[in-house]
């Protein structure tokens, strides 16, 4: 039997999606063959020799499912790309149709399950998708870390890095990130490192300011004091899931709140996110197919 995925990529957008679906594929991979489908090749392979998904496919356009799945399998799919119209196709197309939402307010359509961290009831599996690699406790080689997103396509990151000079972060590249953006980062960061050692910093922070909701979840994971910063051009989707795990959301940036907020921060909740792993929802969707 294939479990199918759809992550929702590009360069504007990051790779939180991808990364929340790829911690579930790397669950039911163990036990299923698992087909990764995202919106760009890219991605694709980032999925394959990055986050361990043994299959995976950029598709271009989420209408070219069909072109790999067939009517009756099973899916999961982690996208807004669809309307009304689309989302019932698909609950009717797929056997089993799992949809992964993080907005507070949404609620399973008739025929669909829903993966979401912020409701239970008929029709939800209720957890947090973070990839159990992050739950492992090792080495806190670095201080102070900050990801500002795995997106950065109108180069905000540069007005905002001066600002942070001063308080000793060391910087993540984002996967997205502009070839020449190291070069003009470098003079306000103690290191910068490449987005190819994400998961080794994040599991390696004592400290991570990031303005990523899924990057801050998975820190969190690993122990390590959180900040979240919000950015503009993002909703705010995670924020009431990040204040459960013990995140402090720091709003919009600002130095003064930095500096209020890296007194106040304490250590992130894992208990809650244990309590509500990947390992869990993994298992309730075996129970399902």
């Amino acid at each position: 039997m294939t479990i199918y995925f759809y992550a929702k990529t590009d360069n504007r957008l990051g790779l939180d999606r991808l990364r929340r679906t790829a911690a579930l594929a790397k669950e039911l991979q163990k036990s299923h063959e698992v087909y990764l489908m995202t919106t760009e090749f890219r991605s694709a392979t980032y999925a394959k020799r990055e986050l361990g998904i043994k299959k995976a496919v950029g598709i271009e356009d989420f209408r070219n499912i069909g072109t790999i799945c067939e009517r009756g399998d099973i899916i999961i799919y982690d996208s807004d790309e669809h309307n009304e119209v689309i989302h019932e196709e698909m609950i009717d197309y797929f056997g089993r149709f799992f949809r992964i939402s993080y907005d507070p307010k949404d609620m399973p359509k008739e025929g669909e399950i829903l993966i979401s961290p912020y409701i239970v009831g008929a029709n939800v599996i209720n957890g947090v998708l973070v990839d159990m690699d992050f739950f492992e406790q090792g080495s806190k080689e670095i201080s102070r870390l900050f990801f500002y997103g795995d997106d950065d396509y109108n180069k905000k990151l540069l007005d905002i890095a001066p600002k942070l000079f001063g308080f000793d972060f060391e910087l993540l590249e984002g996967f997205y990130f502009f070839v020449d953006m190291e070069e003009k980062l470098r003079p306000y960061f103690r290191a910068i490192h490449g987005y190819e050692e994400y998961g080794d910093a994040i599991k390696g922070s004592k400290l991570c300011l990031s303005a990523s909701g899924q990057s801050a979840l998975e820190a969190a994971a690993g122990g390590a004091k959180v900040i979240y910063m919000q950015r503009e051009d993002k909703d705010e989707e995670y924020v009431p899931l990040l204040e459960r795990a013990g995140v402090l959301n720091m709003g919009y940036f600002e130095p003064q709140r930095l500096q209020e907020a890296m007194v106040s921060v304490k250590a992130p909740n894992r208990d809650y996110l244990i309590a509500n792993s990947v390992e869990k929802v993994a298992k309730k969707i075996q129970e399902l197919i």
